[in-house]
């Protein structure tokens, strides 16, 4: 059996025992080559032909790998469960198929030895379809970077790269800067009235309209604070509102809770995560779907009643985007009787943080409503009822699944008990105040942010954020203070450049790119005529 990590051979080796001989490729064994005509290593004159060469540190890898394939009766090419593990598994089979021993696909999600055993006895052939989408995704990807890459260093000097999504990313973060530059903040005023039912205890309104004539503010201000103005109140709305519990995470949710709640960046949580995965803690890490297996749904259901936290009557579930490939599960705990925080064996701090989020928002997901009452006010000036004014309250009535996740809310009601028709009088003796405010532009990219808004536009895959986020920054394309992106002059110098000449920095034709290739691997689209599309249009602009 050959699966990527060493650290996930010796645990899997330790559940099989002595008719197994587990062992790691160590990621991928090949790449494409760097020859030929714009060092492209890809023949795009024949039906775009691929060239891949062995990796140099990757040749005593492959040798200890012939020499034990020749002792065994077969193989088992045991990658991770997605289109980059189906391409390692069958760039693996394509050099060992010499041995002449059957070779086929082996899958799980995750490390346990009732799952390995259930992988053992569902073997595949290599899935080509899911195969040549990762392969389309490499090519594409070598075309854009290798031809873009050259005409922007005859532009602005060495050291620079293009790349088909990693420039789009940097686009993103120019936008949002040029939003923010050109930006013209306007002027309104907001008026809160303080009123009291008994003279005693007061409460904010505000008035219900947005102003943004200053006189007609003051006017306004005048008529609300009137000696002896009363008010009555035209309704009184008591409701319960109820919030949901998240979906259980996947990859980009993940991502965004460990950069918002503790400052992680994508790349360290996912080295967090896969260590985590390899250890047999969690399920494989890079999902976007929020699927869950039945034994798992009752798995969480059972802990829950176990330790007298109310659950659902029926089982919580939830939608998946329609961009999600669904391929696996959630990212969920291997084993719920882990408790984060307990004496076990996860000893990084990291790892630690990571676990305990997928843990809680797991079990969370399966949790009842958070439940609020909530409280809104209306009251209109007795003498001029288009003189409205509003009063809105919210407080926490059953924590639900809030109390899982640690999230305090100690909102409170801070408006009497009033019944519609009853007369309020201003109360103190500031009793109107008038502010002048501006409108904000949309504010800079966090890195939780910047994640959302990729998913949201369908751009780049949630397992290369990581790596995408590290690139532009690292280059100086953009740069990353505290957990903010800004601009830089070299970033908008490029992409103003590249998004005058190039098709691929547009959003929706990046999200279109990524559609075709989830039909790669769906059967529904040719690879080869995929890049023949692409190609040909590229390299007219790249003339041009």
């Amino acid at each position: 059996i050959i699966v990527e990590s060493p650290s996930k051979a010796d645990k899997i080796q330790n559940y099989l025992g002595k008719d197994y001989v587990v062992m790691a490729s160590k990621g991928h064994i090949t790449d494409l080559a760097k020859g030929g005509a714009h060092g492209l290593g890809v023949d795009v004159n024949n039906n775009f032909k691929p060239r891949y060469v062995l990796m140099d540190d990757k040749v005593a890898t492959l040798d200890s790998l012939l020499q034990a394939a020749k002792s065994v009766d077969q193989i088992f090419v045991a990658s991770d469960p997605d289109r980059e593990g189906e391409a390692i598994a069958w760039h693996l089979a394509n050099r060992l198929e010499d041995v002449g021993k059957p070779i086929k696909r082996m899958v799980f999600n995750e490390i346990k030895k009732d799952k390995l055993l259930k992988a053992i006895k569902n073997v595949r052939d290599i899935d080509m379809d899911l195969f040549h989408a990762q392969e389309a995704r490499r090519i594409l990807d070598r075309l854009v970077g290798f031809t873009a890459s050259p005409f922007l260093i005859n532009f602005f000097g060495s050291k620079l790269s293009a790349g088909r999504v990693q420039s789009v990313v940097t686009r993103m973060v120019i936008d949002r800067e040029r939003e923010i530059e050109s930006f013209v903040p306007e002027e309104f005023w907001t008026i809160q009235v303080s009123l009291s039912q008994d003279s005693k205890n007061g409460f904010i309104t505000k008035y219900n309209a947005k102003i943004t004539d200053q006189n007609i503010a003051l006017k306004l201000k005048d008529k609300l604070s009137a000696p002896n103005s009363e008010y009555i109140v035209t309704e009184v709305l008591a409701e319960e509102e109820k919030r949901s519990p998240n979906a259980p995470l996947v990859t980009s949710t993940l991502q965004q809770i460990m950069s918002k709640r503790h400052g992680f960046g994508a790349g360290r949580t996912m080295k967090a995560a896969q260590s985590l995965y390899e250890s047999g803690y969690c399920t494989y890490i890079r999902t976007d779907s929020v699927r869950v297996s039945d034994d798992a749904l009752k798995e969480a259901r059972d802990h829950l009643s176990a330790n007298n936290l109310n659950i659902p009557k029926k089982a919580n579930s939830f939608k998946n985007k329609d961009t999600a490939q669904d391929a696996h599960e959630c990212i969920r705990p291997s084993d719920l009787t882990l408790v984060p925080g307990e004496n076990f064996a996860i000893i990084d701090l990291d790892e630690k943080l990571v676990y305990e989020t997928i843990w809680k928002y797991f079990l969370s997901s399966q949790m009842l409503p958070a439940v609020f009452n909530t409280l809104k006010v209306t009251a209109q000036h007795k003498l001029d009822s288009t003189l409205e004014v509003k009063a809105s309250g919210r407080a926490l009535k059953d924590k639900g699944y809030l109390e899982m996740l640690d999230i305090v809310d100690d909102s409170k009601i801070e408006i009497p008990n009033l019944q519609k028709g009853d007369i309020l009088k201003l109360f103190g003796n500031n009793s109107v105040k008038l502010e002048k405010k501006q409108t904000q532009p949309s504010p800079r990219f966090s890195e939780d942010k910047l994640i959302k808004e990729l998913v949201n536009r369908n751009i780049g895959r949630p397992a290369t954020y990581a790596d995408l986020l590290s690139k532009i920054t690292t280059r100086n394309y953009v740069e990353k203070k505290g957990n903010v992106y800004h601009a830089t002059e070299l970033g908008k110098k490029i992409i103003d450049v590249l998004t005058q000449f190039f098709n691929f920095m547009d959003y929706d034709y990046t999200s279109k790119m990524e559609h075709q290739l989830d039909e790669i691997e769906s059967g529904k689209v040719n690879h080869i005529d995929m890049l023949k599309n692409f190609y040909p249009s590229c390299k007219k602009e790249l003339d041009a």
